[in-house]
C-alpha cells in the first residue's frame, strides 16, 4: 500500500485534490490531443533539499514554447475551448502551501511539473495550510 506522508499530511485535503483534478484533467487532455502517440502518465514523490517534491509529468501533446512563460497565468490554455484556469489554480494553491510550481524538463515526458512543498516549519510560521474558500 501506500505510505503516508510525514510531510503532506499538512496540505488542505480538499484543495489538494483539486490540484490533483486539474493537473489529471490537463493531462488527459495532452493525451487525447496526441493520438497514436506513447501515452504515459507518470506521478512521482520524493525529498529534495529539504523539501517534498512532486513530479507530475505526461506524453500527451507538449506545451507550446510561446505560452510556457505564460502557462501558470489565468486564460491561458494550450486547448481549444480551455478555460485556462486549471494550471492558474494549481499554482495559487501550491503558493497558499508555501511551496511552489514549475514547468520543468524531464527526459523521456513531453510535459513534466515540479511541484515543491516546504517541509512544515520551514516557511518561517508566516503561511497557513489551507486555502480560504
Amino acid at each position: 500500500g501506500c505510505r503516508q506522508s510525514r510531510h503532506l499530511r499538512y496540505v488542505d485535503p480538499r484543495r489538494f485534490r483539486q490540484l490533483l483534478t486539474n493537473l489529471l484533467s490537463n493531462a488527459f487532455s495532452a493525451l487525447a490531443a496526441s493520438p497514436g502517440a506513447e501515452s504515459g502518465i507518470c506521478i512521482e514523490a520524493r525529498e529534495q533539499e529539504g523539501k517534498q517534491i512532486l513530479l507530475f509529468c505526461n506524453q500527451g501533446s507538449p506545451i507550446p514554447e510561446v505560452i510556457r512563460e505564460r502557462i501558470f497565468m489565468p486564460f491561458v490554455s494550450r486547448f481549444e475551448g480551455g478555460t485556462g484556469l486549471g494550471l492558474a489554480i494549481v499554482a495559487r494553491i501550491m503558493e497558499a502551501h508555501g511551496g511552489c510550481v514549475n514547468l520543468i524538463e524531464r527526459e523521456g515526458w513531453n510535459t513534466c511539473f515540479k511541484l515543491s512543498f516546504p517541509k512544515r516549519g520551514q516557511d518561517g510560521g508566516s503561511r497557513a495550510y489551507s486555502v480560504g474558500g
